[in-house]
């Protein structure tokens, strides 16, 4: 632990290493711009609080660590004691600061952190003689972050205000301009270096805003080519490549440093050795003689070796060079992907016989290069991913190691899913016995985990003995573990949906609210999130026991909320709110409202396009759910011309997901194909409509041999939409085949929740009569149609304005079954009482459309 003082650290110790003056600590360039993020922190500083906690979050290279230690520079000016709080060393945190003195406590890097951060932070909750401010820093929130405010009440107390803390952007400066940037960033550097300052002429992209630690390594290879070459000219600089050639710069540092240090060539080191070696220690993070002694051991017997009796020397020399802590990540990252690459051994003599804080330090090493390439635009994108792979693999069956990181992967993530779900199981496996709360929290993940991959039945049998656990707990310590408890339930309720059970999801998440409203009423504004999103999928379950109306005033109420969390926090919140505004949609279309629906449709979508741009990984699957749901709105409202891009967009966008993760996606993507298929059968191109539906089907059936409770009503569906198609194309026979399946299945669900299916099988009974009818076999026509009216008029008993029009309708098609068999007295009572119900002239059987059913509930992770 150190304090942050006003060292600038102008001597330059390790002066043969340029990547070491862009550290932070250092303070070599003057701090620049985030005038408004730094005020805010020195005012959060002097606030009445006698103890409180903020998050500066932001992808890497920022200047999330600057910012942080430019605050502490000014509040250690002011009188305060400011402490860096490494790894390890959170226990001791407190007790360094003198009793009495205000005290600012930096934790860098919180996601990667073990549980001591809880125990600081459970510490720092109950109060101290004076004022505590404890500045958490970290790529974003995440299950880290959840995990630590579900602590306790007053842990949770001190974090949520931290949720709306600085989400830090690249650009530093209103309207940044990159050259004007580096340009003064040359000084400085050539002042620590005894150069002149060159000219620069500076190249970026378009539009500026390149992260600061790009425009600092530009600057610093223009004046390292200026002590190079002495030109007299102006020395071009471009952004986009300062990293890469710093890296060159520093590759040659460090054979020049070995050879100083007597270890390189016959002395110990082979020159060809050299950079698997670093690329091990920028990997492990090795910290003591004997960690890098052993190191050298092992990567000697897979790569160019080391001379036998040298290990220990250049164990030393490695462990003073100190890749890992001593050089930004982003600029000798690429160097160790490309070592691990390229020696497929070298990850696994990394990580044989290493230590569990080594292991869990290369694990999370790796997570951070996989993150940077999640935006799809790198091409070693796969290879990082197959080396976070293996360094998962290679990790010890620690409970601690292995869930911190899991707790550091990116939630939810396509190209993550599966191997969260392989963590979490292994989190369980390995959580120590006698400890009811971590085996409790161990199974909440997993179930979460194993959720976001489409296993749902395995995650109910976690969850379910989750909230054994909890209960149990919660009896004993309410004010601990009752918001557990409920986040629970909330997550269980989901898990019921998705396996087409909404009546056991309605019992979870009523007592979900419940208990958070309890909570919510001891400690107002701490659950505020929590509350929302547990009334959030209520609303959901409503719609899902076909209750709309019920469903449309939570869900209204949740948008609102979330519009206000985003207003304040849009970088935390807009998402939600994207999915609550789509939930608001689906109600109103289900409740025949689809004007009213098109304005929260399409709010939503331009939302998720800007979320998927930015960050397709993580909002892909939501973009393709607001394009279905754009869709049918404009189909609802007869904008059939319209609608079409945005369900062929749909299909394409849930087909790229469904790859990456099946068991998760693939139902959407059947949703979406039927959806196609009967927006083209209606527009006339019913053979390429006809194949969409058929193939729709056909994933519906796979759907059904896994999960038929969960996933009969929708082949039931899509089963429809076939036989209208084929009744189009003059195929009634096929028709007839396709609905009669789709009406047993229709029988066997309405035995089971008559009041959902009830609907279902009167359209469907319906279309059976239209079909033999087609066929001349009037004889047969004429049950399923009064059947069909039986029916609704039972329903229009409950619910006149939504039945009505399909009662009449109904009718109708009576009428003419009727009419066929020359029983004209009874088709002329069913056709008048048609009329009377104002039934306009049409066909008697559209093209069914699929609602999109894709997954609308927030899990509580």
């Amino acid at each position: 632990m150190s304090l942050l003082s006003s060292h600038t650290g102008a001597a330059f110790a390790h002066a043969a290493s340029p990547g070491r003056l862009l550290a932070p600590a250092r303070r070599t360039v003057p701090f620049v711009g985030r005038a408004t993020e730094l005020a805010s922190l020195l005012s959060w500083c002097d606030g009445p609080e006698p103890a409180a906690a903020r998050l500066i979050s932001g992808p890497r290279g920022v200047g999330k660590t600057r910012l942080a230690r430019e605050a502490a520079h000014e509040m250690a000016h002011a009188g305060w004691t400011c402490l860096d709080v490494p790894d390890g060393a959170e226990p001791a945190a407190l007790a360094a600061v003198p009793d009495g003195a205000p005290a600012l406590l930096v934790v860098d890097g919180a996601d990667t952190r073990g549980p001591a951060l809880a125990d600081l932070l459970r510490a720092a909750a109950r109060g101290r003689n004076g004022a505590l401010r404890i500045l958490l820093v970290a790529r974003g929130i995440g299950q880290w972050f959840n995990r630590l405010t579900a602590t306790d009440l007053a842990v949770r107390a001190l974090l949520e205000p931290a949720r709306s803390g600085d989400v830090l952007g690249a650009e530093v400066l209103p309207g940044q301009v990159d050259a004007r940037l580096v340009t003064a960033f040359v000084e400085p550097y050539a002042r620590v270096l005894g150069v002149v300052p060159p000219q620069v002429a500076v190249a970026s992209r378009a539009g500026g805003g390149a992260p600061m630690l790009d425009l600092q390594a530009a600057a610093l290879c223009a004046v390292m080519r200026a002590q190079a070459r002495r030109p007299r000219g102006v020395l071009p600089v471009d952004v986009s490549d300062a990293l890469d050639e710093l890296l060159e710069h520093e590759r040659w540092t460090w054979f020049r440093s070995a050879e100083e240090a007597g270890v390189l060539g016959e002395a110990g080191l082979a020159p060809e050795g050299l950079d698997g070696l670093v690329a091990a220690a920028t990997l492990t993070g090795v910290r003591t003689p004997d960690a890098a002694e052993n190191l050298v051991r092992r990567v000697a017997a897979v790569g160019p070796g080391v001379r036998p009796g040298a290990e220990a020397d250049v164990g030393g020399w490695l462990l003073d060079l100190d890749p890992h802590r001593a050089l930004p990540g982003r600029l000798v990252d690429p160097h160790l992907l490309a070592e691990l690459t390229d020696t497929p051994e070298l990850l696994g003599a990394c990580l044989a016989g290493a230590g569990a804080a080594s292991a869990r330090r290369a694990a999370l090493r790796v997570v951070s290069i996989v993150v940077d390439r999640l935006d799809g635009r790198s091409e070693d994108q796969s290879a990082a991913l197959d080396q976070l792979g293996a360094a998962v693999a290679a990790l010890p069956e620690d409970h601690d190691t292995l869930r911190a990181v899991s707790g550091a992967l990116p939630h939810p993530s396509l190209a993550l899913g599966e191997l969260r779900a392989e963590l979490a199981l292994r989190t369980l496996a390995a959580a120590p016995d006698g400890d009811p709360a971590r085996r409790a929290e161990a199974l909440r993940d997993a179930g979460v985990a194993l959720g976001e991959v489409g296993r749902a039945a395995d995650a109910e049998r976690y969850q379910r003995e989750a909230v054994t656990l909890f209960r149990g707990l919660a009896a004993a310590d309410p004010h601990r573990f009752r918001p557990r408890l409920a986040a629970l339930l909330a997550n269980l309720g989901a898990t019921c949906s998705d396996q087409g059970r909404p009546q056991e999801a309605l019992r979870c998440e009523e007592e979900a609210v419940d208990l958070l409203r309890v909570v919510a009423a001891d400690r107002p504004g701490v659950l505020i999130r929590d509350l929302t999103m547990a009334v959030s999928n209520l609303a959901v379950t409503f719609a899902e026991l076909g209750k709309p109306l019920a469903a449309l005033g939570p869900s209204r109420e949740a948008a609102g909320l979330w519009r206000q969390l985003a207003g304040a926090n849009p970088e935390r919140f807009t998402w939600a709110l994207a999915l609550s505004l789509m939930n608001v949609a689906r109600r109103l279309l289900e409740l025949g409202r689809a004007e009213e629906a098109l304005g929260p449709a399409a709010e939503s979508l331009a939302i998720r396009r800007r979320l998927a741009a930015a960050d397709p990984d993580e909002h892909l699957s939501g973009l393709g759910d607001s394009l279905q749901v754009m869709g049918a709105a404009l189909t609802d409202l007869e904008r059939g011309a319209e609608a079409l891009p945005y369900i062929e967009e749909a299909v394409e966008t849930r087909r790229q997901i469904a790859e990456e993760n099946p068991g998760r996606y693939l139902p959407d993507l059947a949703y979406s194909l039927q959806a196609l298929g009967s927006r083209l059968s209606d527009q006339g191109r019913r053979v390429e409509g006809r194949a969409l539906q058929q193939e729709a089907v056909e994933v519906q059936r796979r759907l059904v041999a896994d999960n038929p409770g969960r996933y009969a009503p929708e082949l039931a569906d899509a089963l429809s939409a076939v036989g209208v198609t084929c009744s189009r194309l003059g195929l009634p026979q096929e028709a007839l085949d396709a609905e009669r399946e789709a009406t047993r299945t229709w029988r066997e669900l309405v035995r089971t929740d008559p009041h959902r299916y009830r609907p279902r099988l009167a359209q469907s009974l319906a279309n059976v009569s239209a079909i033999f009818a087609v066929l001349r076999l009037g004889d047969e026509a004429v049950a399923p149609a009064g059947e069909a009216v039986a029916l609704l008029r039972e329903l229009v008993a409950e619910n006149a304005a939504r039945y009505r029009p399909r009662l009449a309708e109904a009718l109708r098609a009576l009428a003419l079954a009727l009419h066929d068999q020359e029983r004209f007295d009874e088709a002329q009572r069913a056709r008048a009482e048609a009329e009377e119900l104002g039934w306009a002239l049409g066909a008697s059987a559209g093209n069914a459309v699929a609602r999109d059913s894709s997954p609308a509930k927030l899990m509580f992770r």
